[in-house]
């Protein structure tokens, strides 16, 4: 493995920490993304990561809200027939 190249005058990128987790937590973040990634190897570490840092900032309280105001608001699209007997049929 090569150094860095460091370059006066110009500093390199800090990795962004919206949530501002310790050292420890950022090592628990990134065994707990691997791990999911390991358990759902088609999911987007993008997705993976929005839902980590959902449920570790969050109380399960409003998880739970979060998913029943999702669960019962229509949604403003129309699902086309064809999609929506697809869907039934499946279950």
């Amino acid at each position: 493995m090569s150094i860095p190249l460091a370059v006066k005058g110009i500093e390199r990128k800090v990795k962004e920490n919206p949530f501002n987790y310790t050292d420890d937590q950022l090592q628990e973040k990134q065994l707990a993304l691997k791990t999911m990634k390991e358990l759902y190897p088609d999911i987007s570490p993008f997705y993976a990561e929005l839902v980590y840092d959902l449920c570790k900032n969050n109380t399960q309280e409003y998880i739970d809200e979060l998913k029943e105001k999702i669960n019962n608001t229509p949604t403003k699209y129309v699902i086309p027939d064809v999609l929506e007997n697809n869907i039934n049929n499946l279950k």
